[in-house]
């Protein structure tokens, strides 16, 4: 079996790397929100239930809520889900894959940080979005983010981050055909004793090129606009935002 194969996935944003993800990588969704916020307001959806897919340790739905948004998170990962109820206990939340997940009848659904590539699978990627055009009502909108099939071929990189009482290492690799990200994370958080616990966890992300994605929101009646920004937060070309309107 190639070691870039699908299957069923380890588990996911553990305990330490949930805070660790948390505590030092939340500029994402704090440097999108600005923006994210904006275009719903110009999409007509100035209120109402918002549905966050990967919803994490809760910030935008804490976010959410304080612009008078109904939030409701879904997230895999039962650390991110304990982290959220702190962060946002407004928010109404689900423990669960968001491929499965029934999701409530909402008036916008977001997705931000690349959620959607964990579902490592054109299917499930495709059930996901059939499962917000029935959720979602008209007039709606869909915005996520995507990781894709980068524009050349790129070799393996490692990425160090480090905050208090914390240290994550991550090596990242793509297969062959550009159309995996595999993630193998090595994180070591500080202890009560004053030790450091070491943990791994490895990912694997499913690439989808733009076009392919547009398509399928065309055929499920989303009118698609593409972005490489939030506003003056630009995105890596290998990212790829995604602003869908249901018709």
């Amino acid at each position: 079996m190639s070691r870039f194969s699908s299957g069923v996935p380890d588990a996911m944003y553990r305990d330490d790397l949930a805070h660790i993800h948390v505590d030092g990588y939340g500029f994402h969704w704090e440097r999108a929100s600005a923006a994210v916020l904006l275009w719903l307001q110009k999409a007509g959806v100035t209120s109402g239930r918002v549905v966050d897919l990967g919803c994490g340790g809760g910030q935008w739905l804490a976010r959410l809520a304080e612009n008078g948004y109904l939030p409701h998170g879904v997230d895999a990962s039962e650390s991110m889900i304990a982290l959220a109820r702190r962060a946002a206990p407004a928010a109404e939340l689900q423990c669960a894959s968001f491929a499965e997940a029934p999701l409530p009848e909402c008036d916008a659904v977001t997705s931000l940080g690349e959620p959607l590539n964990y579902l490592n699978s054109r299917r499930l990627f495709r059930r996901t979005l059939h499962s917000v055009a029935k959720r979602l009502r008209s007039g709606g909108v869909f915005i996520f983010d995507v990781r894709i099939p980068p524009p050349k071929a790129l070799g393996p990189h490692d990425h160090v981050r480090e905050g208090d009482g914390w240290f994550c290492h991550s090596r990242n690799e793509r297969s062959r055909n550009g159309e995996q990200l595999e993630r193998r994370i090595t994180t070591f958080r500080r202890q009560k004793d004053g030790s450091f616990r070491r943990a791994c966890e490895v990912h694997r992300l499913r690439l989808i090129s733009g076009d392919e994605i547009a398509q399928w929101l065309r055929k499920l009646n989303f009118s698609v606009q593409r972005r490489r920004a939030y506003g003056e937060y630009r995105l890596n070309n290998d990212q790829l935002i995604f602003i869908a309107r249901k018709l």
